[in-house]
């Protein structure tokens, strides 16, 4: 077998500005750095044809992500049936070249008999039914009806995941769940870029949150940030910055004088999270490893966050956990005072040497070569 591999990705992976992006992208340069030529399958929808792709894969092919509100009907998951294309099945055909599928997302055609004697991997980014229960928890109305629904046809079809050759957990937590599943799950941490730490550029005294704003996770945790813990502030500059803030999010900012960076580019944003004195990090979702996170941990500014943040992730050492909104409010005081160079320096060759990309990935070279000899 020649040194090839085909992955499907759930979206296209570029622009990085979600943490599923970042984490497929990187690993696609990890696997061509590694020598593999890759067929690339992305499900189109909105996001458009990327150039900057073609620097890593031999062939990227784009499919439609089919919407059909008759969709919704079918038992299996609408995250599933809307990836389901006949011509992605006749392209994996083609040759046989091991197969990564990025999230259940993409598995359709996972136990298509067609595919029986392919190598298949699915990367699970997520406990999925857990993530769209917590999504229906927040949502009302048909938003929410639609969550629950899908959450209970993921945790039906989660079983399908056991014909995969291995499944690939992106944190600790996540391993037994997936063991239960497929014996074969492995730990895959999350796929980061090659980071060049900066160790000259000096923190500024403001707090910041950062994330996708458009999601609804974050949109929920800035906005308990602020009334919380940023509002009983006197006289600190916090900034939140993120993709598409809602109407709600920005008249609460406004209210409360916090300084909302709306889109900020990809060196905006990195200049902000290397300067900020204190990165504030808060969820109510236990899903999935956070990226923005492993971001702020590798700045050069403290972190704090809540417990349900660091959950089955092995972070917890690194940051300063608390949950309440006076905790916070205590511990910001105290990290806006605190010198911690030689510490921040420790945390952060921690995180680079638990987060390398490239020798992360040799476990899917391990699998395949564990599979062809």
């Amino acid at each position: 077998m020649s040194k090839s591999i085909h992955i499907v990705a759930l979206d296209i992976p570029y622009p990085l500005d979600y943490g599923g992006a970042i984490d497929m992208f990187y690993r696609i340069k990890a696997l061509h750095e590694l020598g593999y030529k890759i067929t690339l399958h992305c499900f189109e929808y909105g996001r458009g044809k990327q150039s900057e792709l073609e620097k890593y894969s031999d062939n990227i092919i784009y499919y439609p992500r089919k919407k059909s509100v008759l969709d919704w009907l079918s038992k299996t998951p609408f995250i599933v049936k809307s990836r389901s294309s006949e011509t992605l099945l006749a392209n994996l055909l083609k040759d046989n070249s091991p197969i990564l599928f990025e999230g259940i997302h993409c598995t359709a055609h996972l136990n298509n008999p067609k595919l029986k004697d392919s190598i298949k991997f699915v990367r699970c980014h997520n406990i999925e039914h857990d993530y769209y229960n917590s999504l229906a928890k927040r949502a009302k109305g048909l938003k929410r009806l639609f969550y629950s629904s899908e959450a209970k046809k993921l945790r039906a079809y989660e079983s399908k995941l056991s014909e995969a050759t291995a499944l690939l957990a992106i944190q600790k937590k996540d391993l037994d769940h997936f063991k239960g599943i497929n014996p074969n799950t492995v730990l895959l941490p999350a796929s980061l870029p090659e980071l060049e730490i900066k160790n000259n550029i000096q923190t500024e005294d403001f707090g910041l949150f950062h994330g996708n704003l458009s999601v609804s996770e974050n949109d929920a945790a800035a906005t308990w940030i602020v009334e919380n813990v940023i509002s009983k502030i006197a006289d600190f500059d916090f900034r939140i910055a993120g993709k598409n803030p809602s109407d709600t999010l920005i008249e609460l900012c406004e209210k409360h004088k916090v300084k909302l960076i709306t889109s900020p580019s990809h060196e905006e944003m990195s200049h902000l999270i290397s300067t900020a004195k204190v990165h504030v990090q808060y969820t109510d979702q236990p899903t999935g490893l956070k990226l923005k996170l492993l971001n702020a941990l590798l700045s050069n500014g403290a972190v704090i966050a809540n417990s349900v943040m660091v959950y089955g992730s092995g972070l917890d050492e690194h940051c300063t956990i608390t949950d309440s909104p006076k905790a916070f409010i205590d511990a910001i005081a105290v990290a806006r005072k605190s010198e911690q160079t030689k510490a921040i320096q420790k945390r952060r060759n921690a995180i680079l040497a638990q987060f390398n990309t490239l020798n992360n990935c040799k476990v899917i070279e391990e699998l395949i070569q564990k599979e062809v000899t």
